[in-house]
């Protein structure tokens, strides 16, 4: 086991590209393209003043990571930043704290000054202890001022889940906790009376809707990272093995390429358990006669995908299970290949409906076709609206029978292209005689 382990890892040094260094601050983007989107910010402002919140420090000894708009904006990577944005004067000014915390990576800190705001793009970089005469000058009389009032988006999180954990805290007499956000608009409102409030958020979703040219790269490198590991997964999967082991599997490749995080934790069911859709112990052996479903995915550049693959635990559909997959295998094929400028969340419903009728399973058809991936997994905007080159959508066909104790899901992220769909997670195979091959074939942990 261990010398196929180390040959594997011989044989990948030399095929792999070289992971980046420690000081490529900004692997994917330039201080430009962060430039640039202030500038498109301060254009949907008017003569207001637009405030942004970095991440703070997290409590746990886990990795630091940027609240994703933050990041968006600045490419900062420092934690208890502000940006601030001024659309009356078009100047951006950036705050970080006086003392930089030593938990974070080197080349994300930041001293206050010239040298910084050149580096940033920005027209000034502040200390925090300012911060107070920087306001008491920036919201003078009575302007608007923007702040993003939703949730914040940090490792593993979307705003989606984000918002129903606010809803929760709000609403149980025995916490009330009121989210960072809202407290700080309500400090600024006490202490600038004459300021209007008002949300960006709006701004910022429309922005992150749509994908540039460099945001896809990223998405498809994601995504081949991604599928990747799923072949690994595929290749160790045995009776017996736990699902936490054939997660690691997928970890390996997921780290090897660079990974910041894992963008959600992994879905590793076998068996019954995927009738729970986000089933996290993976802990449980897997059977024979079984199906395995993971649901996993990489975070790279702040950018994730989303795949999930089902195979047999044993190498070997039945023919009971390929019956049931060819029902989302098909709506997965005749999804994608309608998916291009125009198409709206309905038409992707009415397709899936069709074929889940065809099938013989209309009385399992979900209502559900997936959700737009960005920077969060469960990504900013309204999934309904026509589609237009640069969204990203995941399409995400699913059938299960509880009686049978038995769920089957496909799920690959997609992004729309001129004239018709781009598959960001394809090279992870769908086609039952390709994963069964790919299963028959020695993975990682086994010996020759």
């Amino acid at each position: 086991m261990y010398t196929r382990l180390i040959l594997f890892c011989l044989a990948i040094s030399v095929v792999l590209p070289p992971v980046g260094t420690a000081g490529d601050m900004w692997r994917y983007f330039t201080p430009e393209d962060f430039a640039g989107r202030r500038s498109a910010v301060m254009e949907s402002i008017g003569d207001g003043v637009a405030i942004f919140l970095g991440a703070e420090l997290p409590e746990a000894f886990v990795r630091f990571r940027q609240d994703n708009n933050f990041y968006y904006l600045t490419g900062v990577e420092a934690p208890d930043a502000v940006l601030i944005l001024d659309g009356r004067d078009q100047t951006s000014r950036l705050i970080i704290p006086d003392k930089t915390s030593g938990d974070i990576k080197e080349e994300a800190r930041i001293e206050p000054g010239k040298e910084a705001a050149e580096l940033y793009k920005m027209d000034r970089v502040s200390a925090r202890s300012n911060m107070t005469y920087i306001l008491n000058q920036v919201l003078e009389g009575d302007r608007d001022v923007f702040l993003y009032l939703g949730p914040e988006e940090i490792a593993m999180m979307s705003p989606d889940g984000s918002a129903k954990l606010r809803r929760k805290r709000l609403d149980d007499p025995w916490d009330g906790r009121i989210p960072r956000e809202t407290q700080f608009a309500g400090l600024l409102k006490s202490r600038y009376p004459a300021i209007r409030v008002k949300d960006v958020s709006p701004i910022l979703h429309e922005m992150r809707w749509i994908k540039d040219e460099k945001e896809i790269a990223v998405l498809r490198e994601c995504g081949r990272i991604g599928a990747l590991g799923f072949n690994e997964a595929m290749k160790v999967t045995r009776p017996g093995l736990y699902e936490y082991q054939m997660v690691a599997a997928c970890d390996f490749y997921y780290q090897y390429y660079g990974q910041q995080n894992p963008a959600f934790f992994p879905i590793a069911a076998s068996g019954e358990r995927a009738l729970d859709w986000h089933y996290n112990a993976n802990n449980h052996p897997m059977e024979s006669g079984d199906v395995v479903l993971l649901d996993y995915a990489p975070d790279v550049g702040y950018y994730t995908t989303d795949i999930t693959r089902t195979w047999p635990v044993n190498g070997k559909f039945t023919e009971d299970q390929l019956k049931m997959y060819a029902c989302v295998l098909e709506y997965r094929e005749k999804g994608i290949a309608a998916m291009r400028p125009g198409v709206t969340y309905d038409d992707l419903l009415n397709i899936g409906k069709e074929v889940y009728e065809e099938h013989g399973y209309g009385d399992l058809w979900p209502h559900y076709a997936g959700h737009l991936v960005g920077m969060a997994v469960h990504d900013v905007g309204d999934r309904r609206r026509a589609m237009v080159p640069g969204v990203v959508f995941n399409l995400e066909p699913i059938i299960q029978d509880k009686e049978k104790k038995i769920h089957f899901r496909l799920e690959d992220t997609i992004v729309i292209t001129e004239d018709g769909a781009e598959v960001l997670t394809g090279l992870t195979p769908v086609n039952p005689e390709e994963i069964e091959k790919l299963i028959a074939e020695k993975g990682i942990f086994e010996d020759n």
